[in-house]
């Protein structure tokens, strides 16, 4: 596991370019943002073949995700959660691990940095997936439902006690 930097910029928009069917990808200006306002929680895996994913995390507070398509972001100033704003797997990488690799670093960042919860914005029908590993789906207040449109129609907020997550994702792998 290593640190996502700029340097690694054109793989991870490659790899966002093969996951995200139902969304318009991030521009290039909108992910170097996520990955500047919180270098330390953003991370790539990688082989002797090159990135074979991203995460992409942002400290925030629960029920206060990111905007989508940003491309400045700020950090909200009395955090109480890591936000897992991308997860991305290269579909040549995909049944390796490299997933389980990144979440796990996530949670443990989380817990380092005392959070103890997660939340998301779960898309392209990925609620069940999310869901063996602890996130709960959340109904969403008035602001929140305006933000989820721009994740597209079938984007849901969830979260996570993580205790739970660390849990569930023994046995999700």
């Amino acid at each position: 596991m290593y640190p996502a930097t700029i340097q690694e910029l054109e793989a991870i928009l490659t790899i966002q370019d093969l996951c995200y069917h139902e969304i318009e990808p991030e521009s290039p200006e909108a992910m170097v943002s996520k990955i500047n306002i919180s270098p330390d929680t953003c991370f790539v895996a990688k082989d002797t073949q090159g990135i074979r994913g991203y995460l992409l995390s942002i400290p925030a507070s629960l029920g206060n995700p990111p905007q989508l398509h940003s491309d400045t972001q700020t950090l909200d100033q009395h955090p109480n959660c890591l936000y897992l704003h991308d997860l991305a797997i290269h579909p040549n990488a995909r049944g390796m691990g490299v997933g389980k690799l990144l979440l796990q670093q996530f949670a443990t960042t989380a817990t380092q940095k005392q959070f103890k919860h997660a939340s998301l914005i779960s898309i392209q029908n990925s609620v069940p997936f999310w869901q063996k590993y602890g996130f709960s789906v959340i109904s969403p207040d008035t602001a929140l439902e305006k933000k989820l449109k721009t994740y597209g129609d079938n984007a849901t907020y969830m979260e996570c006690c993580l205790e739970d997550y660390f849990a569930k994702a023994d046995k999700a792998y």
